[in-house]
């Protein structure tokens, strides 16, 4: 029987919209050389790898202007935004995290090896609600070469492996009650979940979603704890429950659908395919993504 304070609590919850199918692509921003990487900072920035050229992160501020914001000297992907505002970069050129002050320097490295070992190219971040920082290496692992890890840089700047021998560990995030990691892991196109300890140790690895097609790659929940996918080669975004069950699938708009983010009830969504960044109109904002 479930106690009548976790009953009242489920009621309470608002009721999710449903996953907007028929929802269409407005192009935001062009000239992205190979887009990935969004994200949003607080006042309404929109951060994104590859502008103009490749190894620059562009950004478009509120009033429509894009530039080239930064260069790091390497070639960044996945970007989250901690809580001071600074940008947590996965620069997979450079085989190291970067955190980017706001103004684009200074930059300081985060890591750029483990036990005496560099990476083997960094391709995304996540944060979880205290501000320890979650990334996957990848480069060069896949189904038959599975030596891709993930790892996190607890909040006193010790870095820890917490999973290897992945094949091709994509785009990762903590889910919105912090208790469980979700992983995308392209090289096999599995959705895997992890059990998270209070300490950050992840265990009980499972696969949450086979799916059937090539293949998965950013990841983020959404403020109703639904996990929206940007599909690669597929060219859709597809919503999953966290038990795996397809809720709905999103014509992104073109191929080489890399990664996602919210502004408001608003999803922005990379497409290498076509050079942009593509917004849909969702009815629904992502779950916190950091600490405040």
């Amino acid at each position: 029987m479930i106690a009548s304070a976790t009953l009242l609590a489920l009621m309470a919850q608002p009721t999710p919209p449903p996953v907007p199918t028929d929802a269409r692509p407005y192009p935001v921003v062009g000239d992205v050389d190979f887009a990935e990487g969004p994200i949003f900072d607080r006042d309404g920035n929109l951060y994104f790898v590859n502008y103009v050229r490749n190894g620059t992160i562009g950004r478009k501020t509120p009033d429509g202007t894009a530039s080239v914001w930064c260069e790091t000297g390497g070639q960044a992907n996945g970007l989250k935004v901690d809580g001071e505002g600074w940008i947590v970069a996965a620069d997979y050129g450079g085989k190291r995290i970067l955190r980017i002050h706001p103004g684009g320097d200074p930059i300081t490295v985060l890591t750029d090896s483990f036990e005496g070992q560099p990476y083997l190219g960094p391709n995304d971040v996540c944060l979880d609600l205290a501000g320890n920082v979650y990334f996957t290496d990848p480069t060069g692992s896949g189904a038959d070469n599975p030596i891709g890890s993930v790892y996190r840089i607890d909040t006193d700047g010790v870095v820890r492996r917490l999973v290897t021998r992945l094949a091709f560990p994509n785009g990762l995030a903590v889910s919105p009650d912090q208790s469980k990691l979700f992983l995308a892991e392209s090289g096999t196109n599995r959705l895997l979940a992890f059990d998270l300890s209070p300490d950050g140790d992840a265990t009980n690895q499972r696969v949450v979603r086979q799916f059937p097609d090539d293949t998965l790659d950013g990841i983020m929940f959404d403020e109703f704890g639904r996990l929206w996918i940007a599909r690669w080669t597929h060219g859709t975004i597809d919503v999953v429950s966290q038990d795996g069950e397809l809720l709905g699938s999103i014509d992104a708009g073109g191929d080489q659908v890399t990664n996602l983010c919210w502004w408001g009830n608003d999803l922005y969504v990379t497409v290498a395919g076509r050079h942009s960044i593509h917004r849909f109109a969702v009815g629904c904002t992502c779950a916190p993504q950091g600490p405040k």
